[in-house]
């Protein structure tokens, strides 16, 4: 799930006004009002990231793999001339990997600038987000969206079998993707019992299948599982496209399934901001180049962004009130159920004032001033 920069209850402090008088104008069940302030919150958020100039993009960052790890962190980064300063770490806040470069080619033994074709899905993950275009059997299936189990994005998919069985998607298994253009196909997998043997399969639209079977190492723990394209050659994939995807166990277990992509070696989790390397049957090397954009308050909101959006949020509140109180009055005038709403006159003061004390507070901040994160 998003992160807000300010709660509810932050807007309703921010503006002054309350839940039940907001209710008494508008006739909404709480949950059709938390619904709206949601929407005025997120609202608020985006013009509050515009002027702060977030997310803030870096450019080709240089990164090198260790030959021990499949993966490796984006940031901390600081540029040469220091005249920016440090950014601040941006793990778990990622918002997206624009270009990977290889800088070094193992078998020239030389160092170029070649940009890694961009993975399908680009965001690596658009495919494990959603259960609702996912069908199976003896498999009760499931949107993770606990931000400390999931791997990538929002949610990830959880799979209870019952006994050996399997899930495909999408349901109508009309995917219609060329991926002859990729190398690799990989995604992070977790596995409750290590001794079960897992298939993954790709249909084309006359049911001919490719499969590959794989294991985990170890229970319950998150894993990178690779193939190459080339694995699945019973399908030539040149004049075929990929219409299904399959996952399949021998066992009953419980599994978790993300980040599920195709690529050109590299692949990459967004937020948490980890580059991961996809061919199995090579140790990691090399450098790497990154350009990627993260917002530094996704993880932990300074307290001038908090008010600064809550206010935002409260002005939107308050024009609404505003327009209920205008129509009220116009049907109802000086009725006894108007009698402890603030005039229109309150109300817009009330409004001017959160305005000028959000814009206030992004002052603080320093958007837009090398002092502030977000440079100009």
């Amino acid at each position: 799930m998003t992160r807000q920069y300010c709660s509810e209850e932050d807007v309703y402090e921010s503006s002054g006004i309350t839940e039940d008088v907001v209710r008494s104008l508008s006739d909404k069940e709480k949950a059709e009002l938390t619904q709206l302030m949601t929407k005025f919150i997120e609202r608020a958020d985006k013009k509050v990231r515009r002027k702060l100039g977030v997310p803030i993009t870096i450019r080709k960052e240089d990164h090198e793999f260790d030959g021990n790890n499949n993966t490796l962190e984006l940031g901390t980064y600081e540029d040469d001339f220091e005249f920016f300063g440090t950014i601040e770490d941006p793990k778990d806040c990622v918002e997206e990997v624009y270009a990977v470069y290889q800088v070094y080619n193992k078998d020239t033994e030389s160092e170029s600038e070649d940009r890694i074709k961009l993975p399908y899905p680009k965001d690596c993950d658009e495919l494990t987000e959603d259960i609702t275009d996912m069908t199976g059997s003896n498999v009760t299936l499931s949107k993770e969206t606990d931000l400390d189990i999931v791997k990538c994005g929002s949610a990830c998919i959880k799979a209870i079998f019952s006994a050996a069985g399997n899930f495909y998607f999408p349901a109508a298994g009309n995917l219609q993707k060329n991926i002859n253009p990729w190398t690799y196909i990989s995604f992070w997998f977790r596995a409750s019992d290590k001794s079960a043997t897992f298939t993954l399969t790709l249909e084309d639209k006359d049911g001919n299948t490719a499969s590959e079977t794989f294991t985990v190492t170890f229970n319950n723990t998150w894993e990178i599982i690779s193939f190459e394209l080339s694995d699945f050659d019973e399908i030539d994939w040149e004049s075929v496209k990929l219409q299904k995807i399959k996952i399949s166990s021998d066992k009953a277990c419980t599994i978790y399934f993300d980040n599920f992509n195709f690529n050109e070696g590299y692949f990459w989790t967004v937020p948490k901001g980890l580059i991961c390397w996809a061919d199995s049957d090579t140790d990691p090397y090399g450098v790497i180049r990154v350009t990627y954009a993260f917002d530094p308050y996704k993880e932990s909101v300074p307290e001038d962004i908090r008010e600064a959006s809550a206010k935002l949020a409260g002005v939107m509140l308050l024009d609404y009130c505003i327009g209920l109180r205008i129509a009220k009055v116009g049907f109802k005038q000086l009725a006894e159920s108007l009698e402890e709403i603030p005039d229109r006159l309150t109300l817009e003061v009330m409004r001017n004032r959160l305005k000028k004390e959000a814009a206030d507070a992004l002052n603080d901040i320093g958007y837009h001033t090398h002092e502030g994160i977000g440079v100009a």
